[in-house]
């Protein structure tokens, strides 16, 4: 065998070795270089978590907000419309339409055992500010039948106004 066989087949091991060590050099930064990009994105990704979880949270005070400013407004757009009976000389009694929406009072009644006589035409339709006035004796019940004005399909509702200030 000659010198020139063995010569070559050192240089191919030799190249090849050296392909070798390249290539898991380069491999080595290749996945070092990977795992930064990936660490890097994943802190990206949990900043960008952290930052939609401070905005849903924003999001639920201000619906929780929202709710309650609700509630509050229909609480006062549903409660009873009618103020106490207020006294306004000798025997004549006024109640207010209180709130924020017309109401059509069907019938006012007193109950039984003392003078009553209806001042204002009932039925009406009365918008918020008007008053309904009585003559009566003294403390009766006074019983409205009444339902929202813009509701006429709405069932009756009934409140009994008892307390007056004299």
């Amino acid at each position: 065998m000659d010198w020139t066989f063995w010569m070559g087949n050192a240089i191919t091991a030799a190249i090849a070795i050296a392909g070798w060590i390249i290539t898991a050099i380069s491999g080595r930064h290749s996945a070092e270089e990977q795992s930064e990009r990936f660490e890097t994105e994943m802190e990206a990704q949990r900043r960008h978590l952290e930052e939609l979880s401070n905005q849903v949270a924003v999001l639920e005070n201000q619906a929780k907000s929202l709710e309650e400013q609700t509630n509050m407004q229909r609480a006062e757009f549903t409660k009873a419309p009618f103020s106490d009976a207020e006294w306004v000389r000798g025997s004549l009694r006024r109640v207010r339409v209180e709130g924020a929406r017309r109401v059509h009072v069907e019938s006012v009644k007193a109950e039984t055992g003392g003078v009553f006589r209806l001042c204002t035409p009932i039925p009406d339709s009365f918008e918020p500010g008007e008053t309904i006035e009585y003559l009566t004796n003294g403390p009766l019940r006074v019983e409205f039948a009444w339902r929202w004005d813009d509701e006429p399909d709405m069932p009756l509702r009934t409140i009994r106004n008892v307390s007056y200030k004299p």
